[in-house]
């Protein structure tokens, strides 16, 4: 009677021993960079006039490009993550 006993607690610690499944490690994710309309404009000498930012999709973008170029000025509007206020 006393093997089986034994013979039991053996059999029941083996699984215990059985190494543990490791959980999948989580990659933090990444925030997308956010996309801005770059409107650059130049005088007939192309010397660049002004840079300016709008938070604008890529068609309306490039709308205030041709909606801002005039007389004497070409203006174009452009998808970047970089954008740069100012001369």
């Amino acid at each position: 009677m006393l093997k089986k006993v034994l013979l039991a607690v053996g059999l029941i610690a083996i699984p215990s021993i059985a190494p543990a499944q490791q959980q999948p490690q989580q990659q933090p994710q990444q925030q997308p960079q956010q996309q801005l309309c770059q409107l650059e404009c130049t005088t007939e000498k192309s010397e660049r006039v002004t840079r300016s930012c709008h938070a604008l999709n890529a068609s309306d973008c490039a709308n205030l490009g041709r909606a801002e170029s005039g007389v004497g000025r070409t203006c174009r509007g452009y998808i970047t993550s970089n954008c740069v206020q100012g001369r």
